[in-house]
């Protein structure tokens, strides 16, 4: 276990996690694993908390794949929980509905997403689900540098009151290390667990996919300009069905089977760049002011513009909006380069050629989800995406929405 470098505070780390594969804070007892991916946190955490073969795991419908593939990985089965439109995430009352509905599941743990990097109404879900004896697993993939207000008006970073937390420093991520993430540990009866997880059952990453990564990684930033995305994205698909390039997601993955070597730590050039990377401020100034912008902008053109709750303070991943005839939005936006997203294009994002009878959803569990899924395209965030960009892909949208 290695220490914590003294120039970072303990609220910066609490908020992201940073380690050179675990690290423990005597102030808040936190501690910290890192993995070559973030659904692989979750994984780890799956399984330090003894989840397996008829086990049920309460998930968002309104996620990727990537969510449900690792609680059937672990043995277990996803129930799905619908979101609530205004902030995309699940809540107390869709959770417990869910609950409700499968009166004979055995569910072990409560999956908690902070969708777009908009904090879920934690608290409320936390304490129900400790009077059951259920654990709580937050989902801070979009959410690096979230902060959340309690009941008592204090304000903790999102990871900090589930049982454990999950991270991603993938491609798209606000803190990146081209593929990577890292589970957060609150609970202290689990910590070894996952500790002895990450030593025992998780290999290194051989020095070829370093090499590869590293490559992408220094392609990446030559060619990271916004007009380049499009061909770019074609690129490195064309490579990636290949097997040339490290992608997010398998093609076992894909398809709802567990790939050889799904548990792997990270690399110490992903966490040399995760250390580096959560140290700058600069990455959140720039989003809070992107979102000001699409806000005003947003606004001026009579579209929806985001509404935060009281107790929520977002860094946001993306910014959705929600809009009609959204396919014919997204082609235009496309043949004008506009870097417009699709997440998510089904309730659980996956391949089209993959049905979602592979990770157990079936049409009609959740409605909003599915709505969702149907009206909302979201907005770049990220830091190739300046203001002025800002400003036209929300008059592109005031027009393309008339």
């Amino acid at each position: 276990m290695s220490t914590i470098a003294p120039e970072m505070s303990a609220d910066a780390l609490a908020g992201a996690g940073c380690s050179a594969h675990s690290m423990q804070t005597p102030a808040e007892s936190l501690t910290v694993f890192t993995f070559w991916r973030g659904r692989v946190a979750l994984y780890a955490i799956l399984k330090a908390l003894g989840i397996g073969a008829g086990d049920h795991v309460i998930v968002p419908g309104y996620t990727c794949f990537a969510v449900p593939a690792a609680v059937q990985f672990a043995g277990a089965a996803p129930i799905y929980a619908d979101i609530e439109p205004a902030t995309y995430n699940v809540s107390l009352g869709t959770v417990q509905g869910a609950f409700k509905s499968n009166p004979a599941a055995s569910v072990k743990a409560i999956l908690i997403q902070h969708t777009f990097g908009i904090p879920a109404d934690t608290e409320p879900l936390v304490r129900w689900a400790r009077e059951r004896g259920i654990y709580t697993i937050e989902d801070c993939a979009h959410a690096w540098g979230t902060r959340y207000r309690t009941c008592s008006g204090e304000w903790m970073d999102v990871g900090a009151l589930g049982d454990a937390a999950f991270y991603s420093s993938q491609w798209t991520k606000p803190v990146s290390t081209g593929v990577g993430g890292w589970a957060r540990i609150n609970c202290p009866e689990i910590r070894d667990a996952v500790r002895r997880f990450q030593e025992e059952n998780c290999e290194a990453p051989a020095r070829s996919e370093v090499i590869v990564l590293a490559a992408q990684l220094a392609a990446r930033g030559a060619l990271s300009h916004p007009r380049l995305t499009r061909t770019v994205k074609a690129a490195y698909q064309a490579l990636y069905s290949r097997g040339i390039v490290a992608g997010t997601s398998s093609v076992e993955e894909l398809h709802g089977r567990m790939p050889a070597g799904y548990a792997k730590r990270m690399s110490h050039l992903q966490e040399w760049l995760l250390h580096r990377k959560l140290r700058d401020d600069s990455i959140v100034t720039h989003r809070r002011r992107l979102k000001t912008i699409y806000d005003r902008e947003l606004g001026n053109a009579g579209l929806g513009v985001l509404q935060i709750p009281e107790y929520a303070e977002p860094v946001l991943l993306r910014y959705p909006v929600r809009v009609r005839m959204k396919d014919d939005v997204l082609r235009e936006a496309g043949k004008r380069g506009f870097e417009i997203g699709d997440w998510y294009a089904a309730p659980v994002d996956h391949p089209k050629d993959v049905s979602l009878d592979a990770f157990d959803y079936r049409r009609g569990m959740c409605p909003e989800g599915e709505r969702a899924a149907l009206e909302t395209i979201n907005l770049p965030m990220n830091r190739t995406t300046s203001e002025r960009a800002a400003r036209k892909m929300a008059a592109f949208l005031a027009k393309a929405t008339r």
